[in-house]
């Protein structure tokens, strides 16, 4: 089980670090530093083959049904934390209250064990 949370977690942490790589990359492209755009998008979409590698492994031993959708809460856990922090994102009541849900509903997806 602390295999799958780890799992877990390293998914949503690369594949916020992918989307920042990419928003990184949209200024400097506008700005006319094409090679720098080129070197965040690299960045980006090799991170987002890790990602693809740990869904994978997620997704042998779990059901779809219930690893996406924790997949996808942990990567917004982390992106509101990452635009929090990074970006100087508000956090706001709204989404404070969406994020208690989705740590809710993560962590009743995995009492009684690893998520099948």
């Amino acid at each position: 089980m602390l295999f799958h949370a780890f799992l877990y977690v390293a998914y949503a942490v690369l594949n916020t670090a992918a989307m920042a790589a990419a928003k990184t990359a949209v200024p400097r492209f506008a700005a006319g530093g094409r090679s720098a755009a080129v070197g965040w998008l690299a960045l980006g979409g090799a991170l987002y083959a890790v990602v693809l590698a740990v869904l994978m492994v997620l997704l042998k031993d779990g059901e779809a049904s219930t690893v996406f959708p924790i997949a996808i809460g942990c990567t917004v856990l982390s992106t509101n934390l990452a635009g929090a922090h990074f970006y100087g994102e508000r956090l706001t009541g709204r989404k404070l209250a969406g994020t208690v849900l989705i740590t809710t509903g993560i962590a009743m997806t995995f009492v009684g064990g690893v998520p099948r």
